[in-house]
């Protein structure tokens, strides 16, 4: 389902619709992940309930409450047209399948069978190029975010978006409150991305039980594909161009 940012493209025939864009993002992660990867976790902050880092192996879960560590991996052709493009696992085993019927859309359940439990929805939304998520768990709650605002205090870009000129000005640390149905704060989730940190691209934040681990994978994976967006369609300032 495409659809488009609010901001100003490169030439048409060199930037492809946003919603079209993100699918790819996640179609070469899932290419060229191996099936049995290994699993380097780093250190967590304190005060953190939720959190996970990108790596060339794929997307690591270093901490969620009643879990051991995690990796998201692709599922595999072997899964078939209707089966999930994800698979959780920890220790080899799968702890959650997620589906990406459309861009934009995640939906996750208890394992790669179509029929297992739901266990919720993650939809991603962009005001003027800056991603926001809502989260609808199987419970029947509903939360959300706002955008991802820059806490750094870095003079470039008030929010994680696509409004930047070079990749350097991706860099930094954004925050977005989670917000309950009536609107009350309950959690946060955050991004930092820097190449002088553990890893390049950590996530992590302290999130609500219902959207913590899949969901909040499903979540971290939307926001690490729009960050691939992000960073393709930026002017890189090691390459001149």
């Amino acid at each position: 389902m495409p659809r488009t940012r609010n901001t100003t493209p490169p030439a048409p025939h060199v930037l492809a619709p946003v919603g079209v864009r993100t699918g790819l993002a996640l179609f070469a992660l899932a290419i060229t992940t191996g099936c049995a990867p290994r699993m380097h976790t780093i250190p967590v902050e304190r005060g953190v309930d939720f959190a996970a880092h990108a790596d060339h192996n794929g997307l690591v879960i270093d901490t969620m409450p009643g879990a051991s560590p995690a990796i998201l991996v692709p599922a595999g052709w072997s899964s078939g047209p209707h089966g999930p493009r994800f698979l959780l696992k920890a220790h080899d085993q799968t702890i959650a399948a997620l589906w990406f019927p459309r861009a934009g859309k995640m939906v996750v359940r208890q394992s790669a069978d179509p029929t297992s439990a739901l266990i919720g929805e993650v939809d991603a939304t962009w005001n003027r190029g800056a991603i926001q998520l809502a989260f609808k768990p199987a419970d029947g709650s509903v939360y959300q975010t706002a955008e991802f605002d820059r806490i750094d205090g870095r003079v470039v870009t008030a929010a994680l978006s696509s409004n930047v000129q070079t990749n350097l000005d991706v860099r930094g640390v954004y925050r977005a409150d989670v917000h309950n149905a009536s609107g009350a704060p309950v959690g946060w989730l955050r991004v930092q991305i820097s190449p002088y940190q553990a890893a390049s691209r950590i996530y992590d934040g302290d999130v609500p039980p219902p959207l913590n681990g899949p969901l909040a994978t499903a979540a971290v994976a939307m926001i690490d594909a729009d960050v691939d967006y992000i960073e393709d369609h930026a002017s890189n300032v090691y390459l001149g161009n």
